[in-house]
């Protein structure tokens, strides 16, 4: 896991962002959730000091971050590298949460394809156990944007034979 770094990967030709509707309902979501914990600690902390107060702070602090990192671009397509989100909960206990966007950097040549659900890519040989299916957040683009990846990496791997 990375951050964008232009002398490794070159210069950014593309983002590929979630849908404008899916960022925006998400949001909505995170919004809601925040509001019903501080009226949940405001209606519920009677004799209970602060607890709910602190559960509440914790779930406005947790929303304000997911809200944040679903504005990130879900790829970055670069002149050398593709760099594709990984799902944070797909990450192990060492990666910390960050404010920055991390990306998972991909040789173009290693792109063997994309799931139906476009929620893998896989990288490697197609051969038995010589392929790894890496899961993106690629399910939450646009149509437009879904092709337009696809047509890249094969451009992309065209390129390099």
């Amino acid at each position: 896991m990375d951050t964008y770094k232009e002398e490794l990967y070159g210069k950014i030709l593309w983002t590929c962002y979630r849908s404008k509707a899916y960022i925006f309902l998400l949001s909505l979501v995170y919004v809601i959730a925040s509001a019903a914990a501080i009226v949940f600690a405001i209606t519920h902390n009677m004799n209970h000091g602060i607890i709910f107060y602190v559960l509440a702070a914790v779930v406005v602090l947790i929303s304000l971050w997911r809200i944040n990192r679903v504005h990130y671009p879900v790829a970055l397509i670069c002149e050398k590298k593709l760099l594709v989100a990984i799902p944070w909960s797909f990450l192990n206990s060492d990666y910390y949460i960050s404010l920055k966007a991390r990306y998972m950097p991909v040789d173009y040549r290693e792109v063997a394809g994309v799931s139906d659900g476009w929620n893998r890519i896989y990288i490697g040989a197609p051969v038995v156990g010589g392929m790894v299916a890496l899961p993106v957040q690629l399910a939450f683009v646009s149509l437009g944007d879904k092709l337009y990846f696809r047509n890249w990496v094969e451009q992309k791997q065209g390129e390099r034979l």
